[in-house]
């Protein structure tokens, strides 16, 4: 009976020892996966926090532009055309240089947006370039100044609808 009483002892503390080690493997898995997956959720939150700013970026650049283009109506309001070809020409180099920043914000949607933001982001961007191409037109006679404000009208419905794909994509 000593023998047996051994051996029973021998194969409880083996079963015990195995056991342990057994849990110990699936606590180390389990923390591995739970490590895994925290780290993958810490990633999409500051992927999504990214966006948010990116989009929020790219629509103050669109007001922005939006405050420039409301100052041309003043000038195609100019009577003398050789004063109104010259307050053209320079709120046309204005809005190059605020174009800049525009296309700089509007990039960084165009790489990192989302499907639905970055159609919409090239809409605001093709309706801009068509603003900026009738003033030009404006100024060089080949389009009437009542030309200019169908065209912003235009702008500010792709702008609208970049909002609204930029709301999507954060949801």
């Amino acid at each position: 009976m000593g023998d047996a009483a051994l051996w029973v002892a021998v194969l409880t503390a083996a079963t015990a020892i195995a056991a342990s080690w057994v849990t110990s493997r699936g606590n180390l898995q389990a923390a591995r996966v739970q490590a895994l997956a925290a780290a993958e959720a810490q990633r999409a939150e500051a992927r999504r926090n990214a966006m948010r700013m990116a989009h929020l970026a790219f629509i103050e650049q669109i007001n922005h532009m939006g405050s420039v283009y409301r100052r041309t109506n003043a000038l195609l309001e100019i009577d003398d055309l050789s004063e109104r070809s010259a307050a053209i020409d320079r709120h046309l180099e204005e809005m190059r240089t605020a174009y800049g920043e525009f296309h700089r914000h509007l990039g960084v949607i165009t790489l990192e947006g989302s499907e639905c933001s970055r159609p919409a982001a090239d809409a605001v961007h093709a309706a801009s370039t068509h603003v900026y191409k009738t003033l030009l037109g404006v100024a060089t006679g080949v389009r009437s100044p009542e030309d200019f404000l169908p065209a912003v009208r235009s702008y500010w419905g792709t702008a609208t609808a970049f909002i609204h794909a930029a709301r999507q994509a954060d949801e």
